[in-house]
């Protein structure tokens, strides 16, 4: 096995020895109610909660779940967007050992009615507005309890920074349901079964775009691990200020815009959905210190009229991704942030490697994070080892890769190999042990012959100065069996300028003869699933509209 060459390129100020308390994140809430409970935990739209209030207002919802009858192990489902009810209710289900199962907000029937009966949940908590999805299903599913709630319910009378529009809506009735605010309104006791850092806390569903989703069995320690990995990394201190607009379902916003926050005593200034503007606001207003963010978000605000006349100087580390030269205008605009990249998946709640802050290298997803060891091996031998820089699967074995998937032996030993997770992604080590992904087993394009990597014609492609983002998908070819498809989105100051003919010829002086695309497709945005990566079954969909 490769030697962890990555360690000679360990970012100074970050501790090789992670040491992190062996309990689960509630206990730290506690901790930190106790010594500072007037510290702002949560800052909603101006709607200020602090750890004090906090940690009431999860004791509370945890004792009248268990009044419910809810036990420990008992799975419950959150159907809701980011709000402060999603975080009582994650916070109040964990402390009494239940396995909170986060559910896609942008479900409709039948995708609910899958993970709620694959995962044998039976509570759901979820926003009024969506209880119409999930009352045309109910039956179809094993969930005796629905607890409902509005989410104007935390919204402050006059609140600092403009809701989402879809937090105005007015609310639905949800016969059957009980009112979450009712359940805030009992006295809290003490809880007889609080969990262990073994216990299982998640059922962190995988946002699989090509076949079914499986449920990670996330425990509290592979959180709580990634969890303190975020805070060493990115220097979270007591009483820094994040910005929270990732969704919380989803594996990256719930360690890094939720979980991290609260282990390292800071704030969120939480909101319900992405705003540019919105934003903007926030930065400016509270003087954000963090800001874990995707990609596209950063490109939208890059792109936005007059933001470089907004004071955005108060960031000083930011956890996003994109181009080398998004990463590099961004760190401009900011005035120096940090900005570092990173790689992880639902089955390791959130990061595997992240980017050195002092020195990040371009297009790599940069180095394994602590206790963490990788390898490359063969695509259809994963006893055969790769030489350093060869391309293969990526192996990764740490204190963050799950227990296995639920109720799935067979995925469960196909995935797991003596501790070792299979990732299902091709990437490569250079000889400083920087990560480079290549692409998805699963969307490896076959062209006359040749293997081709999506992401490494996207890499390319994001090159051109015209180009905002891209996706590639391989199309049937008489001849070359697949070829290369491109759907781009261009900047808005090129559209009608920039002819696809162009981007083509450009692309052939970028890369081989079989991989740069024959067909380009301009389109105004690309189809994004919950997690802020392209969906690309959607984009094969698109293909056969023709």
């Amino acid at each position: 096995m490769v030697e962890k060459i990555w360690l000679k390129s360990w970012p100074k100020g970050v501790t090789k020895n992670l040491e992190f308390p062996e309990k689960p994140i509630t206990w730290t809430i506690a901790k930190h109610a106790q010594n500072s409970p007037t510290r702002t935990a949560v800052n909603y739209y101006g709607r200020v909660i602090s750890y004090s209030e906090l940690d009431q207002l999860v004791n509370r919802f945890a004792s009248s779940l268990v009044d419910l009858g809810i036990r420990h192990g008992d799975r419950i489902s959150l159907y809701m967007e980011n709000c402060p009810q999603f975080i009582i209710a994650m916070l109040g289900g964990c402390k009494i050992g239940a396995v909170i199962v986060p559910s896609n907000p942008m479900f409709l029937g039948d995708e609910l009615v899958y993970q709620l009966t694959d995962a044998g949940a039976e509570t759901i908590i979820l926003q009024d507005d969506l209880f119409p999805v999930f009352n045309s299903v109910w039956k179809r599913t094993p969930v005796a309890n629905v607890i409902a709630t509005n989410r104007k319910e935390f919204l402050p009378q006059d609140p600092t920074l403009p809701p989402h529009h879809t937090l105005l809506t007015a609310s639905i009735k949800t016969p059957g349901a009980i009112r979450f605010i009712d359940m805030l309104s009992r006295d809290s006791r003490e809880i007889n079964e609080e969990p262990v850092i073994d216990d299982l806390a998640l059922l962190q569903y995988t946002a699989e775009t090509t076949c079914t989703p499986k449920g990670a069995m996330i425990t509290h320690r592979n959180l709580l691990f990634n969890t303190a990995v975020s805070a060493n990394w990115f220097d979270g201190r007591l009483g820094d200020i994040h910005l929270s607009v990732l969704p919380l379902f989803e594996a990256t916003g719930l360690v890094h815009s939720m979980c991290m926050p609260f282990y390292s005593g800071g704030t969120m200034i939480l909101l319900a959905r992405y705003d540019s503007e919105t934003v903007l606001k926030a930065i400016e207003l509270y003087r954000c210190t963090h800001w874990a963010s995707i990609a596209t978000m950063n490109i939208a605000i890059l792109n936005y009229p007059g933001v470089r006349n907004r004071d955005l100087t108060s960031l000083r580390c930011c956890l996003s991704g994109g181009s080398p030269k998004v990463v590099q205008a961004f760190c401009e605009l900011t005035g120096g942030a940090s900005l570092g990249g990173g790689y992880g998946l639902s089955q390791t709640i959130s990061q595997v490697t992240l980017s050195p802050m002092d020195n990040p290298r371009p297009g790599s997803v940069g180095i394994p994070v602590h206790e963490t060891e990788i390898k490359i091996v063969d695509i259809d031998d994963w006893d055969k080892e790769l030489p350093l820089g060869s391309e293969g699967e990526l192996m990764v074995k740490g204190p963050q890769v799950m227990l296995g998937y639920w109720n799935r032996p067979r995925e469960t030993r196909l995935a797991l190999h003596d501790g070792w997770l299979a990732t299902g992604d091709v990437a490569r080590l250079d000889q400083d042990g920087f990560v480079y992904l290549v692409g998805r087993k699963k969307e490896i394009i076959k062209a006359s012959g040749f293997l081709i990597f999506p992401q490494q014609v996207e890499n390319f492609l994001c090159e051109h100065p015209a180009v905002a983002e891209a996706a590639v998908v391989g199309i049937p070819d008489p001849y070359r069996i697949e070829t290369v498809k491109a759907y781009v989105v261009l900047r808005q100051e090129y559209v009608g300028s920039v002819s696809q003919r162009d981007i083509i010829e450009w692309s052939r002086q970028k890369m081989a003869a079989y991989k740069y695309p024959r067909i380009i497709e301009f389109v105004p945005e690309l189809p994004h699933n919950g997690t802020g990566k392209v969906n690309r079954f959607l984009l094969n969909e698109w293909d056969k509209r023709f």
